[in-house]
């Protein structure tokens, strides 16, 4: 005997066979796609947007008037001659104290804009996976500083070389090339440092006043505490992220100066590294682990 199903109603098997078949052809939410994704969404940003030409127009600004203050200074009758390579490393390196700030500000805004309009909602419901999105956001953080800091320090080498014909002669030496990639690392540090504090805050305000303490306020304050005369000023100064800044924008000497103490170039890398870590990881964890909202 033949079983016949009853009218009007549907053969069941290839309905779940082509739920299978849906369920199987659906994408996978790669990290490459979360990369792209955050990438569009940050560069889409005006106040990114503007941030990265005032970042521009400003450090190639203070590179021009460095290079043109040192050549008028030097045509001055008994005015000490200065070396190419500290010339060079002057123009290409000087803005980084003044700009950290804004590098700072990048960093916060590259994840604190997503709190303060609620989008980070709707980031978090497209990638349930958290840790892609903070790293994601990270790298991509990452790599627009980085480019930027490369364009301003290039940018102030080629400056440097229209004011003095001798920087051609030295733009890759030791000491020069190492200052350059010194100065780029650095400004790209701050940038993640703020990128952890604003995570960790989750405040465009409240991560703009930490990161400005540290790279201004912090250093003013331990120039007064020096009159005091304590020794442990002197020492913790030059652990601070503004301190090892100006260490690694010095660049890689051929003889370590006379009398010189606190951490060389690489050691200054390597602690502010750290500095980054410290606010970038503990960021990365309860960004993982703490409510959204």
């Amino acid at each position: 005997m033949t079983t016949t199903a009853p009218a009007g109603s549907a053969p069941q098997a290839p309905a779940r066979r082509a739920d299978a078949h849906r369920n199987d052809v659906r994408p996978r939410l790669r990290f490459g796609g979360v990369l792209r994704s955050e990438g569009i969404k940050l560069s889409s940003l005006r106040s990114i947007r503007w941030t990265l030409i005032a970042t521009v127009v400003a450090g190639l600004g203070l590179s021009l008037l460095i290079s043109w203050g040192l050549k008028a200074s030097a045509g001055m009758e008994g005015a000490p001659a200065m070396p190419a390579e500290t010339y060079a490393l002057a123009a290409a390196t000087i803005a980084a104290p003044f700009i950290a700030l804004v590098f700072g500000v990048l960093g916060v805004f590259a994840i604190s804009s997503e709190y303060s309009s609620g989008m980070i909602l709707s980031t978090l419901t497209a990638v349930p996976k958290r840790t892609p999105v903070f790293f994601a956001k990270a790298i991509v953080l990452g790599l627009i500083a980085l480019a930027t800091a490369a364009i301003l320090v290039i940018g102030g080498l080629l400056i440097a070389l229209l004011f003095n014909a001798e920087v051609g002669s030295v733009i890759f030496s030791k000491v020069v090339l190492s200052g350059g990639a010194g100065a780029i690392v650095y400004l790209t540090l701050i940038a993640l440092l703020a990128f952890g504090v604003a995570a960790l805050f989750r405040s465009t305000a409240g991560g703009i006043a930490v990161v400005a303490g540290l790279t201004f306020v912090l250093p003013l304050g331990f120039q007064i505490a020096s009159m005091t005369g304590w020794e442990w000023v002197g020492t913790v100064s030059q652990y601070i992220p503004a301190a090892l800044g100006n260490t690694m924008s010095a660049g890689i000497a051929e003889a370590t100066a006379p009398g010189a103490t606190g951490p060389g170039y690489w050691g200054a890398m390597l602690i502010m590294v750290a500095w980054a870590a410290a606010a970038v990881v503990p960021a990365a964890i309860l960004f993982r682990t703490r409510d959204a909202k």
